[in-house]
């Protein structure tokens, strides 16, 4: 007989053993290694500053010749890139657009007086300085007008002018935006007078060197039936000038034009800029402060501007006028030059001659660099924003 085995109490797994302290994992209570710090960052302040100076990229082939060439030059030049606002800088093609839809705006309101005050100012050139005036006022020229030659007269050589404000005016506004950036530091909010009188001296300089024999032509078509010139239209001008003086013919009166006609852009368009900043908010709120507000500040601030400018550069545009009239039509010529122009008005006809027309430019003034100014800001408004 075989026994049965006796089996085995049930009882529990041994217990496992506990590790002591010293065999558990030590946790690091130390901060991750910092991970390198790019070149870029560890540089200071003024380091990465400079460092992002870097030199501009080549323009792409769509951007206009003023836009990548001149204007950019300055960028170019120095190596450093401007900050430009959300909107970018605004086209170069629509400054110009409104530039010229404010000159043909302006001039074609003000032609009448404009035509009276060159009358003003070439009276005189002929004689000794001792006969009485052809026209003792606005309201004698006026009626002059009227009676021999009828209402359209008042227009006459209007379209010419158009035609020569539309580069003169669109250029003029063009280059002092373009001139007022260039000058305008990094951060800088508002420029001081001296950077606004460069950006226009330079803005006038350009254009009148650009656009002068325009303004030559536009003289002559305007006092044409005063000399005897019966000129059919722009195109016989040309010819006329050219066949009796020469390609010089029509430069005459360009020295003065640069003496007088760029200072008075410069102090212009400054003027401008300081009346709008120091009385264009008191005008706008004294006029109920709304959008006709802002019009009639815009109206006084422009008017203001071209009288101020008008009459500190005033004896330099009586002396170009009678330099773009000297030798018309074949006539014997008077003056050698801007000096003896300015010595013989004196020594004839006194000091005064050099502001004749003056009042008349004065009230010319007052709708003409209102209506200038408001034109441009609203036409640029329209195509820009």
């Amino acid at each position: 007989h075989t026994p049965t085995p006796t089996p085995m109490p049930a009882h529990d797994p041994p217990p496992t053993p506990a590790l002591p302290p010293s065999a558990l994992p030590e946790l690091s209570t130390s901060t991750p290694k910092a991970q390198p710090v790019p070149s870029v960052l560890r540089l200071t302040k003024p380091a990465r500053a400079a460092a992002a100076m870097e030199p501009l990229a080549a323009p792409p082939l769509s951007r206009t010749v003023y836009d990548s060439y001149f204007f950019r030059l300055k960028d170019r030049l120095t190596g450093r890139k401007v900050a430009k606002t959300d909107k970018g800088d605004p086209p170069m093609l629509r400054l110009l657009a409104a530039g010229a839809a404010a000159g043909v705006t302006t001039k074609t309101a003000v032609a009448p007086l404009e035509r009276m005050k060159i009358l003003f100012q070439i009276q005189g050139m002929r004689g000794s300085g001792a006969e009485r005036p052809q026209f003792r006022g606005i309201g004698d020229a006026a009626y002059s007008i009227l009676k021999d030659e009828g209402i359209l007269a008042f227009w006459k050589g209007n379209i010419p002018n158009c035609l020569r404000v539309v580069p003169v005016y669109a250029l003029k506004f063009g280059f002092n935006d373009t001139f007022k950036g260039l000058v305008k530091q990094p951060g800088q909010k508002a420029l001081n007078f001296t950077q606004l009188i460069v950006s226009g001296t330079m803005a006038g300089l350009f254009q009148a060197c650009i656009t002068y024999p325009l303004e030559l032509i536009r003289t002559r078509l305007t006092l044409g039936p005063a000399y005897g010139a019966n000129y059919t239209g722009i195109f016989d001008c040309v010819r006329q000038t050219l066949r009796q003086e020469g390609i010089g013919g029509f430069y005459k009166g360009l020295t003065p034009t640069i003496w007088s006609g760029a200072p008075y852009v410069g102090l212009q368009m400054s003027c401008y800029e300081i009346y709008t900043r120091n009385f264009g908010k008191s005008i706008e709120e004294a006029t109920g402060g709304n959008k006709y507000g802002k019009t009639v500040a815009k109206l006084c601030c422009g008017a203001i501007s071209g009288i101020t400018a008008q009459t500190l550069t005033y004896p330099g545009d009586t002396i170009r006028r009678r330099m773009q009239t000297d030798g018309m039509n074949g006539r014997k010529m008077v003056y050698k030059g801007m000096i003896d122009c300015w010595q013989k008005i004196v020594s004839k006809e006194g000091h005064i001659a050099l502001f004749r027309g003056w009042g008349t430019n004065c009230i010319r003034a007052i709708p003409g660099a209102g209506i200038q100014f408001l034109a441009y800001d609203t036409f640029k408004a329209l195509l820009i924003g």
